[in-house]
């Protein structure tokens, strides 16, 4: 039965298993966690001699791959390696981000705050199914072009670009993981603040209740609501807590989001590269329309991954920092001193440490990193076919 994040995210998380993304349990015993270890050792060997293989292959025929292409296929597993190592030392604490949010919806459910674990649950089947459909496209998309190109035999052609673009489809589950998660940690930010938004307007009701013996008879229920300090503290600790797990995630996550974006940079400069050499220059594609297809997929998917991680982080930080703006309404309504110290206190300390995601402290996660990203790229880009301009 779906009644938690962790089953929830189990589709993304057994095949992040199955693809020695993450282990399976670190916890259980000393014996299972070194199994564990020796399968994603075992798992990434057999890739890699895989991958020397490709390289042979790639040499025996000629296939076209430019320097460029070569540089951000070493970066590529790279940031996988380091997604995989991240993955298995913050194991602990993955896990433990993911009990503290059951806690925050047990505490959401005594307020009957509800959530459709199954609408989540579905969500994410379809995930895994259109990551799957990306797998397919792209490697039908590339094989059938390696077999136009350089008329190679069918099982070479579905195997090259199967194995360089592994590391790729793995970047892209655990891309999936992420932005799952923060989209969750969203959804309690939002049921937050319309709780607390619901509270408003019930205290207000309540007041008019109070003046109107009329409306107090015949609406007895609004004086059986919850109080406000009570409710004043459990959201101030909601918020708290959700800021605390967004750090931890944060810095699970940080290491390989930062190459990631690096990663991303340098495909998509490459990809437009590659486009501008087949439109000015076209010596060596035969078929223009399916190269440029293909290309422009896997520009259209990188920004498109790109957009969605900084826009869920710019929308986190916005409806974090919007509670704060619910509470001081409370504040400046309430009489109660206790409740009024621990409302500045908590707004106090929202002004001055404001959720923000990071990249290992080099940038912010926003629209405005968003907008700088290709600010820079399209500076790159400029300098790469600058080469070409002459012929």
């Amino acid at each position: 039965m779906t009644n938690s994040i962790q089953s929830v995210l189990s589709p993304l998380l057994i095949i992040s298993y199955v693809c020695g993304l993450r282990i399976v349990e670190l916890h259980l015993s000393y014996s299972r966690s070194w199994l564990n270890l020796l399968y994603i050792l075992l798992l990434w060997s057999v890739y890699f001699f895989l991958l020397s293989y490709t390289i042979i292959i790639i040499i025996s025929y000629p296939v076209h791959y430019s320097t460029l292409y070569f540089i951000c296929l070493l970066l590529n597993i790279f940031t996988t390696l380091t997604t995989v190592g991240s993955g298995v030392y913050n194991d602990k604490k993955f896990r433990k981000c993911l009990k503290k949010l059951d806690i925050v919806d047990n505490t959401l459910e005594q307020l009957n705050i509800m959530t459709d674990y199954q609408k989540l649950y579905m969500r994410t089947i379809w995930l895994v199914v259109g990551w799957l459909m990306v797998i397919i496209l792209t490697t039908c998309g590339e094989a059938y072009w390696l077999r136009n190109q350089y008329n190679h035999n069918v099982i070479i052609a579905i195997y090259v670009p199967f194995v360089l673009n592994y590391c790729t489809h793995i970047n892209h589950l655990d891309d999936l993981i992420l932005a799952s998660i923060l989209g969750y940690i969203e959804l309690k930010f939002d049921q937050i603040n319309k709780n607390f938004q619901k509270v408003i307007r019930d205290k207000h009701k309540i007041k008019y209740a109070r003046k109107n013996p009329v409306l107090n008879s015949c609406h007895p229920r609004f004086l059986k609501i919850p109080s406000n300090k009570l409710m004043t503290w459990v959201v101030i600790h909601l918020h708290l807590e959700l800021q605390e797990i967004c750090r931890e995630i944060n810095t699970t996550f940080g290491i390989q989001m930062t190459l990631k974006m690096a990663l991303y940079f340098s495909h998509i400069a490459l990809c437009l590269r590659e486009i501008f050499n087949l439109i000015f220059i076209n010596n060596y594609v035969h078929d223009k329309i399916e190269f440029i297809f293909i290309i422009s997929f896997w520009i259209i998917l990188n920004t498109f991954k790109l957009f969605f991680i900084n826009f869920i982080c710019e929308k986190i930080s916005i409806k974090a920092n919007a509670t704060g703006c619910f509470i001081s309404r409370i504040s400046c309504s309430n009489t109660d001193v206790k409740i009024r110290e621990n409302i500045s206190q908590f707004l106090l300390h929202v002004a001055q440490a404001p959720l923000k995601f990071c990249g290992i402290g080099l940038f912010q996660f926003g629209f405005k990193y968003f907008y700088q990203f290709f600010k820079s790229l399209t500076t790159v880009v400029i300098l790469l076919i600058q080469p070409f301009t002459n012929k």
